[in-house]
């Protein structure tokens, strides 16, 4: 979005007031970093930028690990997120050590629990206390993230507050946004705080020249059978296989010993971004389409390397060497890693076209219950990944709006057999969380949510999966007679994005209840005219995380349609880490 600068402006405020925290110690010092804040950290601020500011070394806050003090540092700097047993560790570092000097930084804000630690260990009055707004960070020119672990989010409300007011924070520095719409109780909560933040702080500046129109606020809660299905695209299935971090992967040896120049046996940390041109090529193509592109990427590229075969002159060759020569070894080598990726999918991914039309029937309503179940009882005889096992079984709850009494008990038990019984308090959390229920128990489950979790009680206030299917036109139909036109390589219908009708406020309100809303900011009069040849932006907002997939689909819609679209979230989420939090499992 070069006409604002990428939101650019976030991260340099961010930069700024880390900055500020380092200037404010005195002497040589040592920044102490949680390990999913390392890449956030990298975003706002390089080493370089760091060690003019007296930090002479970054160590990570690993659990039961030694912290070395340097001969000259005299200062620790903890940058943590708020909890209380992160509190716990500073405090028993203070402890052991109690004549060095202690700064913490807070990521977002302070915590009364955290302080309460800090006194009841005796270190209060010995560690200096900050905070660092770490606002949308980006993962891409289209792609924003508050990186917010999916366990941190799902246990700690305080996180709303902090999206809240990174929206704050953006609209202060881009103009406020005249028209904000929003789904699901948190996204109300979001809304209803940005209020309170514009009385508290000062509300957004109007602005002629806005750059973003419309937002768009989507609580996660509303739709929980997206990031369980099993995602197609090229991106997605890098993130399910090897995991996505703060727009970088890590590529072990399953792929590093496939390549032909062997980069030592250090993991490869890569950067998935646009600055890849394959990857920004394929980034959201089906993973079937990926092998064919890459395929024909690879013979043109070998047509020009054939290309100096038949060049006789000295100049020919001197202008090959200069202008084409280093941009094909570098497409040559982005090939090879990439197709390499894709044989560790692919061979990771054997036989998944049955899961795949499992899971398309499941959504579609036309599946047989004993065929799921089969597959079920075969996988768990198999010893497949109990997670993997697991999300299979909780589209088919969420979908059928449960599962049938026999068949639910008979699954708990062999599951519960085959990968212990150790497992049996997720069955109890996942009940809770509404994602897998007994059928004949979903009319007790209310009362049941409401005894066993206060917090839950919006899960059970939903409409069905299949009301909404039918009420969004949310998929795709095929008339009789006719065939079916979708390609799922290339996709010419979104239903999940756009089904064609639009926004309703009414309507809406009659599916989702009283937390559908659409607001309009009335803007005070500018004394100059808007800019009218500045296409505006429309910010979609997901609240609980978005995956990659929809970020694909959305693309590939704004595209279509020939408009502008900003996606930001909590957190883009890990299909696997998503179902554990709803689980309450802090298992691998």
């Amino acid at each position: 979005m070069s006409d604002f600068d990428d939101l650019a402006l976030m991260s340099l405020l961010a930069k700024r007031e880390l900055m500020q925290i380092l200037a404010s110690i005195d002497g040589e010092k040592d920044l102490i970093v949680q390990p999913h804040l390392m890449r956030p950290l990298d975003k706002i601020a390089s080493m370089t930028l760091l060690q003019q500011h007296n930090c002479s070394r970054v160590q990570q806050l690993q659990p039961g690990a030694n912290l070395v003090w340097g001969d000259s540092v005299v200062h620790r700097l903890y940058l943590v997120r708020p909890s209380v047993s992160i509190a716990k560790v500073i405090s028993e570092h203070i402890r052991a050590e109690p004549t060095k000097r202690y700064s913490v930084a807070f990521v977002d804000r302070k915590c009364n629990a955290c302080e309460r630690e800090f006194e009841k260990n005796g270190v209060f009055g010995l560690i200096d206390q900050y905070e660092l707004q770490l606002s949308f960070l980006p993962i891409e020119s289209d792609l924003f993230s508050l990186e917010i672990p999916q366990s941190n989010f799902r246990h700690d409300a305080g996180n709303v507050y902090s999206l809240a007011k990174s929206l704050w924070q953006l609209q202060s520095l881009y103009g406020m946004i005249p028209a904000i719409y929003g789904i699901g109780k948190l996204s109300q909560q979001t809304n209803t705080i940005m209020k309170k933040l514009y009385l508290e702080i000062g509300e957004p500046r109007p602005s002629p020249d806005r750059p973003i129109s419309h937002c768009f606020l989507f609580d996660r809660n509303v739709d929980p059978i997206t990031p369980l299905l099993t995602a197609c695209t090229y991106e997605s299935m890098i993130n399910d296989t090897f995991g996505i971090y703060c727009g970088k992967t890590t590529f072990g040896s399953d792929v590093t010993d496939r390549l032909r120049q062997k980069e030592g046996n250090k993991p490869k940390v890569t950067a998935l971004d646009n600055n890849d041109e394959v990857f920004s090529a394929v980034r959201n193509k089906h993973i079937g389409a990926v092998s064919q592109f890459l395929s024909a990427k690879t013979k043109s590229v070998q047509e020009g390397f054939d290309k100096a075969t038949n060049l006789k002159k000295v100049a020919e060759f001197k202008s090959f060497v200069s202008s084409e020569l280093r941009p094909l070894k570098q497409q040559q080598k982005l090939l090879e890693l990439h197709i390499c990726v894709c044989e560790v999918i692919f061979d990771g991914n054997k036989g998944i076209s049955e899961r795949l039309s499992l899971e398309h029937a499941l959504v579609n309503g036309t599946v047989d219950s004993n065929e799921v179940f089969a597959y079920l009882e075969m996988a768990m005889c198999k010893q497949q990944d109990l997670w993997s096992v697991l999300q299979l079984a909780c589209i088919w709850s969420i979908t059928h709006n449960g599962i049938p009494s026999k068949q639910y008990s008979q699954f708990r038990s062999q599951f519960l057999r085959a990968y212990g019984y150790d497992l049996l308090p997720l069955f109890h959390s996942l009940m809770v969380n509404n994602f897998l229920v007994q059928r004949d128990l979903t009319a007790s489950l209310p009362a049941i949510i409401r005894n066993s979790s206060p917090s839950a009680t919006a899960t059970t206030d939903k409409p069905t999966f299949g009301f909404l299917a039918k009420r969004l036109n949310l998929l795709t139909t095929v008339k009789s007679g006719e065939t079916n036109g979708t390609n799922a390589k290339a996709p010419n219908s979104m239903n999940y994005v756009f089904s064609a009708s639009g926004w309703n406020t009414a309507n809406l309100k009659k599916t989702f209840g009283s937390t559908v809303f659409c607001e309009e900011n009335v803007l005070s009069s500018a004394n100059r005219r808007p800019d009218c040849r500045a296409q505006k932006a429309i910010l979609v907002v997901f609240i609980g995380g978005v995956t990659y997939a929809e970020v694909a689909a959305l693309r590939i819609f704004a595209h279509s349609k020939n408009f502008r679209l900003i996606v930001a979230a909590t957190h883009i989420i890990d299909r696997y880490a998503f179902l554990k939090a709803m689980a309450n499992c802090t298992c691998t």
